[in-house]
């Protein structure tokens, strides 16, 4: 009997265990963010606050200042060299800033992670990537709630954080969003 409970209880840590590896974040509408915040409860006091601040060094690509910012929609991208995700990500983040260039609408890559960000140039320069990039400090990680990579926020026009933590797939509905919401 003890061990039937035993091997009950094991597959069902087991199941649930398989099941959280399935979860992926449902796309948050602009205009539900309120109600979604508990979906992301370690960013949820920071959502639709003034952006925290960015502290950032070693810029590739062009530095992007509060003046350059001001009036823009901003895709932050905390990616690190080491993420394979990150790196295979690039190739759409490039298409993205295509994509909403003339729509007011700014990319813009912090390399993070703790370790390989001195190659963060050469991986740069060897994916081609033409939007501005640069190095965070440990505060600014720590500020933004960086947890793991890649992360990818979006800031709206006014420099209010609108969504933080969601996947790539779901950023471009976000901006869509905002571009209506906040045109240009």
């Amino acid at each position: 009997m003890i061990i039937r409970a035993t091997a009950a209880a094991l597959l069902a840590s087991i199941l649930l265990a398989a099941q959280a590896q399935k979860f992926k974040p449902t796309p948050i509408p602009i205009k539900e963010v309120e109600l979604k915040k508990q979906e992301f409860s370690k960013h949820a006091t920071l959502i639709g606050k003034p952006m925290p601040k960015l502290d950032l060094s070693g810029w590739v690509n062009g530095q992007l200042g509060s003046e350059e910012m001001k009036g823009k929609i901003i895709i932050i991208d905390f990616w690190a060299t080491w993420c394979r995700p990150c790196i295979a990500a690039i190739p759409h983040n490039i298409e993205m800033a295509k994509k909403y260039a003339d729509k007011g609408v700014l990319i813009l890559g912090v390399c993070g992670g703790g370790r390989g960000e001195e190659k963060m140039g050469d991986v740069v320069k060897a994916k081609g990537v033409t939007y501005p990039n640069a190095r965070p400090t440990p505060a600014t990680e720590k500020a933004w709630r960086v947890f793991g990579y890649p992360t990818y926020a979006v800031v709206d026009r006014n420099g209010t954080l609108r969504v933080l933590g969601i996947n790539l797939n779901d950023v471009e509905k976000v901006v869509d969003a905002l571009l209506e919401e906040q045109p240009k």
